[in-house]
């Protein structure tokens, strides 16, 4: 989280509104550039990572209400790892970012303070940064805060492949059948292996899993020759559920209005230190166990 958090800094100081995806509210669709902060937790320390990253959210927030907004999401399926993702109108707002960091002097020492114990619970951290693909994309005004979940696709097409013929059966598909989902999609520009792109379908409850399925969809995809053409030029598919994380994320108010408690948890509240037994309950608790 060491960069976002850098980022995070920034963006309190510029004029431009930061946005994360689909608050349609505030920008204009998702954002057109989107950093990805993929983090990896040590074996036995996620839950403890989780909670270091919350305070630390909570803490950024508090140094600056300012603060542009953060969702993070964390995985269900596959390894451990978290998401901290953000949003910018364009690359020469992400250049600026990193030039302005040093005069917040606040975000500044709270960087100091919880950077310092990121090692303990982080095995891996990986930076990615993706450009929005409109084209790409199905149905992306959505609200955010309504949604409790992303199934993400991680897809490498082949060098000198692309995803323009399989879209093309896919958009075909769409207009047939009407399928009820909303896609997000990026491709990325640095930081995974040349062709990825990241495709982001919200889901509200892990119950529509439970749903059968669009046939009227599946046919038109299996008469559009879809799988074929996915054998032709799709290199690698990796798919994985995430949750959002409400207390690692800071969302905007029109994005947490949308369902509060969920949003806008309760802070934990520390625990009481034990109280040292009086002699005269040490006495009873002797007599009893006798």
């Amino acid at each position: 989280m060491r960069r976002i958090l850098v980022l995070l800094a920034v963006f309190a100081l510029l004029a431009c509104p930061v946005m994360v995806l689909a608050q349609a509210e505030e920008m204009q669709g998702p954002p057109k550039i989107l950093e990805i902060i993929r983090e990896d937790s040590k074996p036995g320390k996620t839950t403890a990572h989780r909670k270091h990253e919350a305070r630390w959210t909570q803490a950024v927030v508090k140094a600056d209400p300012k603060t542009p907004h953060m969702l993070t999401i964390s995985s269900v399926t596959g390894p451990d790892e978290d998401w901290f993702m953000m949003g910018f109108d364009n690359f020469a707002q992400f250049e600026k970012s990193n030039e302005a960091f040093e005069t917040n002097a606040a975000l500044a020492q709270v960087m100091a303070t919880y950077s310092a114990k990121e090692t303990d619970f982080v095995s891996e951290s990986r930076t990615v940064v993706a450009k929005y693909r409109p084209e790409l994309s199905y149905k992306t005004n959505f609200q955010l805060g309504e949604y409790k979940y992303f199934n993400v696709l991680v897809v490498r097409y082949k060098l000198g492949a692309g995803p323009e013929e399989v879209h093309k059966i896919v958009q075909a598909a769409r207009e047939k059948a009407n399928p009820d989902y909303h896609q997000v999609t990026y491709e990325v520009t640095s930081g995974m292996p040349v062709g990825t792109y990241i495709y982001f379908t919200p889901i509200k409850s892990l119950a529509t899993w439970d749903e059968p399925p669009n046939k009227a969809y599946g046919q038109a995809l299996k008469e559009g020759h879809f799988m074929d053409e996915v054998g032709k030029t799709v290199q690698f598919v990796d798919s994985r559920l995430f949750a959002f994380s409400p207390r690692m994320s800071y969302v905007s108010e029109s994005v947490a209005k949308a369902n509060p408690e969920f949003w806008r948890p309760k802070a934990e509240m520390a625990k009481s230190p034990a109280k040292a037994a009086t002699p005269a309950a040490k006495k009873e608790m002797k007599t009893e166990k006798q």
